[in-house]
């Protein structure tokens, strides 16, 4: 069959083709102008967001408005409440689920109407055109009204009715600089967007048509008076009954915008800048920790201000998740004088003392000491590095538990040398201390007594490794975060073990604060002190949690004030107090590889048979030393003469007396015969050339591979180099050889000065029995 005959038999067929031509050529023109020549610019219908920080309790601690100075809090459909969907559509947008972005009977009728009125009485736009025009601003013209019509269009075409009643309320004005229902709820009513009561939808209808005329904070008679309007209209068109119109019309107009929150101002803008794109954040802050220390902090600040501390930072983490309890970052977030908008907890700053715990710990670990180890703390020098006590004294020997409750220096050095400072250096970083970004050896030995710099958090999460048992866990500062990082970085005894000596609170850096331990729930604690009394830390734990004080000058001002146990325990036991208030606590128990051993009181080491004297001490099983004490040692002495006898001269003497003598390593014994804290043994038989000691002499100096740099400008006579050896109490004699020649002979104990001459030189010290020690060193 051909056309014509076709065209014959269907007559309206040419008719059909043309329409049909013309809706194809109409689809076209539209899809061309929507994806080429006028394409959506759907940026516009995002904005940038406020920010609202919520505590896991659900608190709003903080806000911040956005880039542009607007309140934005985006919102999903389901969490609008259906009173204000419902309302919206019933009076704003009745046919909205059916049009295709415009209702022409409702242009045609607000046309009419305007033109009957001579001014703009209604508007007919839809919520799909209202959205068009609240995505590109004009004026309002005929040529703006048609563009609103396309742009109407392409919207429904790109998007569905939920879609685009989600995109409204986000974007729909209510007054000033508040836009989207997120941000109005939470400013005029103080509540989410899916708690509205029906009064509230109908305000919130209302405002958009005229902010500053309906907007209750300003114009409460107008806000109430449409209100009221729209609830009738409700009723007229059945969307509500009479029961719930009466309800409505008896709430309360809001007068006045919810107060801003402002709790935890530090953290949250912390947690803003890292994470910019969210507007929401719900965080681990738990809101009556938070503020019970920002109230602390705020009363306790009153009493630093006399003593010229401005500033104080405090940090309460949960042990068992690491999440962030509380943080304030300084006690005055306005006081610009003072820094007063730094987070102090996140600043960098020296820890002092703060670190010796963990270096300690790791000497228990390997088995180097255990709590009642004895250990030196006498003049020392590593490398020309000669650590000094904060009390300008040392103090002998003394056991490793008291070094670390009396936060000795020397020793602590000296266990750090031991345990190696790379082992001590990774253990901080495994311990989160990211602050340390320096190589370990570019620190040194320093560090153990605050040479590197850490922040308040991590110093804090650092201790609540300890709190743990020895495991670390990141910090957690959201709900809902994966801790995905968790490591055993010490072992629970090691552990235990410095929990057991910080748990004593019956110590000599409480003297002031004394009071503040009255009631005090039992947590381990230590504190620092910075060089020049700039820093003041205490840090303390229990197993459920772990609280940290830094007090201190931002600009970085030292105060005589400044002392940790003096200025940040009281604060930090106050902290400890009003988190545990009511709450059932428990404290660590024992594990299985800790044992008890009973100790020489003298040298700490497991009771011998001529130790006079012995008491109980934890250990690691297995790992602490098993040596027996060999200080206490029995020697024989002639009655009749007084002489030292050994195997060889003991059958000279008639009458024979045994003593129970302290025969102390070469290194110690000379400076405790120059401190009087020792007493010299008895002279040997001078006619015996038989051993009564068994310790080699050690050179103390010159150092071990060191090298000297002489000044050419100063003479040699005033550059000497210092012979010094350590030996035995009944060695005698030193005799002195320098590159395999004897250079001199002294007594033990004596000094003997040096020319230096250049090059690379052997010395060699013997004592009378033969013993010797050597070490090399360098005079450029």
């Amino acid at each position: 069959m051909t056309v014509r005959k076709v065209i014959a038999i269907f007559p309206g067929y040419r008719r059909v083709s043309r329409i049909a031509l013309g809706v194809i050529i109409l689809a076209a023109t539209v899809i061309m102008l929507d994806r080429v020549i006028c394409p959506l610019p759907t940026n516009r219908l995002v904005r940038a967001s406020s920010h609202f920080v919520y505590s896991r309790d659900g608190h709003l601690l903080c806000s911040f408005s956005s880039r542009d100075r607007f309140w934005r809090k985006p919102v999903r459909l389901e969490e609008i409440s259906p009173k204000l969907v419902r309302t919206v559509i019933a009076c704003e947008d009745r046919w909205y689920w059916y049009h295709p972005g415009f209702n022409p009977v409702s242009l045609i009728t607000a046309a009419v109407d305007n033109l009957r009125a001579g001014r703009v009485v209604r508007g007919g736009s839809t919520i799909t055109m209202q959205i068009a025009r609240m995505m590109e601003s004009r004026p309002r013209t005929i040529t703006a009204k048609l563009i609103e019509l396309f742009r109407a269009i392409q919207l429904e075409m790109h998007y569905s009715k939920n879609e685009l009643l989600e995109i409204y309320f986000n974007l729909v004005p209510y007054g000033g600089n508040i836009e989207g229902v997120g941000a109005a709820s939470f400013f005029y009513f103080g509540k989410n967007a899916d708690q509205l009561t029906l009064s509230e939808a109908a305000i919130l209808t209302a405002i958009p048509s005229s902010p500053n005329l309906f907007r209750p904070d300003l114009n409460p008679a107008s806000c109430r008076h449409r209100r009221n309007q729209l609830l009738e209209i409700l009723t007229v068109r059945g969307v509500i009954d009479s029961m719930e119109y009466k309800h409505a019309l008896a709430e309360d107009i809001p007068e006045q915008r919810t107060t801003r929150s402002f709790i935890a101002p530090h953290f949250a803008q912390d947690i803003i800048s890292r994470y910019p794109d969210t507007p929401v954040h719900r965080t681990t802050i738990d809101f009556n920790t938070q503020v019970v220390c920002e109230k602390l902090a705020t009363d306790y600040h009153r009493t630093l201000i006399e003593k010229n501390i401005h500033n104080l930072s405090i940090v309460v983490l949960d042990n068992q998740t690491g999440g962030i309890l509380a943080l304030v970052g300084s006690p005055d977030f306005n006081d610009r004088r003072h820094g007063g908008q730094i987070n102090g907890a996140m600043a960098r700053r020296s820890p002092g003392s703060a670190l010796k715990p963990f270096v300690y710990a790791l000497g228990f670990e390997s088995g180097l000491i255990s709590p009642s180890s004895r250990i030196e703390d006498i003049p020392v020098s590593y490398s020309g590095y000669s650590p000094e006590n904060y009390d300008e004294q040392y103090h002998g020997i003394v056991a490793v538990d008291e070094a670390l409750i009396n936060s000795f220096n020397v020793p602590a050095v000296n266990v750090a040398s031991r345990v190696g400072l790379e082992k001590f250096y990774q253990l901080l970083k495994d311990g989160g201390l990211r602050s340390l970004d320096n190589k370990y050896y570019e620190y040194g030995l320093p560090l153990v007594l605050g040479a590197g710099e850490v922040t308040l958090l991590e110093l804090t999460n650092l201790y609540a490794t300890l709190g743990r048992e020895g495991e670390y866990i990141p910090v957690k500062e959201m709900t809902g975060q994966e801790t995905t990082v968790k490591r055993i970085i010490l072992s629970e005894e090691a552990s235990y073990l410095v929990t057991d000596i910080l748990t004593n609170l019956q110590r000599p850096d409480l003297v002031t604060s004394w009071e503040f331990t009255v009631d005090c729930p039992t947590i381990a604690w230590k504190t620092g002190t910075s060089y020049g009394r700039r820093d003041a830390w205490a840090v303390g734990y229990n197993p459920q949690y772990t609280v940290g004080v830094w007090t201190g000058n931002f600009s970085g001002e030292g105060s005589p004030y400044l002392v940790g146990a003096e200025t940040s325990v009281p604060l930090m036991l106050a902290i400890f107090k009003e988190v545990t208030r009511g709450t059932p606590l428990k404290w660590f128990d024992r594990p299985p590889g800790i044992g008890v051993r009973r100790v020489c009181t003298v040298s700490g080491m497991p009771a011998g048979p001529d130790c006079p004297e012995s008491k109980e001490a934890l250990h690691i099983k297995q790992v602490s030393s098993p040596a027996v004490c060999d200080i206490h040692k029995r020697l024989l002495v002639d009655h009749d003469h007084g002489y030292l006898l050994c195997r060889s001269c003991r059958h000279t003497a008639s009458r024979i007396d045994t003593v129970v003598a302290e025969i102390w390593p070469a290194r110690m014994s000379r400076w405790l015969l120059a401190q009087g804290l020792t007493q010299p043994l008895p002279e040997h038989n001078s006619a015996c050339r038989g051993l009564v000691a068994d310790e080699n002499p050690v050179v103390l100096s010159p150092e071990d591979k060191g090298v000297y740099v002489m000044r050419p400008e100063a003479p040699g006579e005033y550059q000497k180099i210092v012979f010094r050896a350590s030996a035995a109490l009944a060695s005698g004699r030193i005799h002195w050889f320098l590159d395999d020649q004897l250079y001199a002979t002294t007594a033990s104990g004596s000094e003997l000065f040096y020319t230096p001459e250049p090059g690379r030189h052997r010395l060699l010290c013997i004592d009378e029995f033969g013993r010797s020690s050597r070490v090399t060193f360098e005079i450029k």
